[in-house]
């Protein structure tokens, strides 16, 4: 199953330039046991690096207010920073954002201004192996701006980390493509919209 995987930073800084607010700092780090006990492989995220760095460069990179509790998309409604720019620094992906001027951008702006610590949190789909080791499965999705989660190191109670994805027989046995984990959350996603809307009626 693939799992929704979530790691915070909150040694970031929070700058504004012309009337503007950036957030800088370490977005991602490899080789390195986290405080969420996991380990990234630097192959492995330096394959991601290269593909998130696509859609940071054509601007369409944004993050949100919080996770979201279930999808794993982005959504414009709920956009609060867009990645300008990351850079590799030994085994350190630093990062800065620019804050948006969105309801959520404001509303994080807002935060930061009256003193509430903010930090980032990448967000993913993959695996873990049973060692800690992030499997070659992993895809980096995005960075989110988060709270400091109440169980920071926690595998079940963290910020966001509960949601699984089942996905089709025949692919359990190998490492799926990018186009068959997004036909399986696609079909996820349909259903758990589909069980929110029964409950509404």
């Amino acid at each position: 199953m693939a799992k929704l995987i979530t790691e915070s930073n909150f040694d970031v800084t929070f700058k504004k330039e012309d009337k503007s607010m950036y957030i800088e700092g370490i977005f991602a780090s490899a080789e390195r046991k986290n405080d969420n006990n996991r380990i990234y492989p630097k192959k492995i995220l330096e394959r991601e690096y290269d593909k998130i760095m696509e859609t940071v460069k054509n601007r369409t990179c944004m993050g949100e207010l919080g996770h979201p509790e279930n999808r794993s998309d982005i959504s414009l409604q709920h956009a609060a920073i867009l990645m300008e720019d990351m850079q590799w620094k030994n085994n350190d992906v630093h990062g800065r954002a620019k804050v948006l001027n969105t309801p959520m951008g404001g509303i994080l702006k807002n935060l930061v201004e009256d003193g509430a610590r903010v930090g980032v949190s990448t967000r993913g789909l993959g695996s873990v192996s049973e060692d800690g080791y992030v499997n070659d499965d992993y895809m980096w999705l995005t960075v989110d701006a988060v709270s400091n989660p109440s169980n920071p190191v926690s595998w079940v109670n963290g910020i966001y980390e509960g949601r699984e994805f089942d996905l089709p027989k025949d692919l359990k046995d190998k490492h799926p493509s990018d186009q068959e984990v997004s036909e399986a959350l696609e079909y996820h996603e349909k259903r758990i919209w589909q069980v929110l809307d029964s409950l509404e009626k």
